[in-house]
């Protein structure tokens, strides 16, 4: 009785640490994420902005798509903005995003915000910001912004 009880208990502890979330990434994993995905035949990119006002940092940004061929805008129907990850010198914060109305959006585009304190950020600082994906069925996507953007 007392194996069955014990086996009982790792099966309970075993699920527990199942259920729990998936923790967020380490900059090295934010910063080997790629800048262009191609997702059915659609070229994925991201682009944002960031800016230090006071007392904190803001995050813009648009995921956009274009066809691999390049002629004109495709759609990013199913994928949606999961998270918004700014790597920093001082470390990576990930704050709740505003997703901006699709109305407002230029077709084939995502578009998002973030807010954040901005910690020991000062103007000229640099930062990456990486955007996850997801779609229907709940995979997983990662996407840089090509470039490196100022505070």
């Amino acid at each position: 009785m007392k194996k069955f009880w014990l086996s009982a208990l790792a099966c309970v502890l075993v699920a527990c640490g199942a259920a729990g979330g998936v923790p967020d990434p380490q900059a090295g994993d934010l910063l080997s994420a790629p800048t262009t995905l191609i997702r059915q035949g659609q070229v994925l990119t991201a682009q944002a902005t960031a800016t230090l006002y006071g007392g904190g940092l803001g995050v813009r940004v648009q995921v956009g798509a274009a066809t691999a061929d390049r002629m004109g805008a495709a759609s990013l129907d199913g994928l949606t903005l999961d998270g918004v990850f700014v790597v920093t010198g001082a470390g990576v914060w990930k704050a709740p995003l505003r997703v901006t109305a699709p109305a407002s959006s230029a077709p084939g585009t995502l578009s998002a915000s973030a807010w954040s304190g901005s910690g020991r950020l000062r103007p000229g600082s640099s930062v990456q910001v990486v955007v996850r994906l997801k779609d229907r069925l709940g995979h997983t996507y990662w996407l840089r912004d090509t470039s490196r953007a100022g505070g």
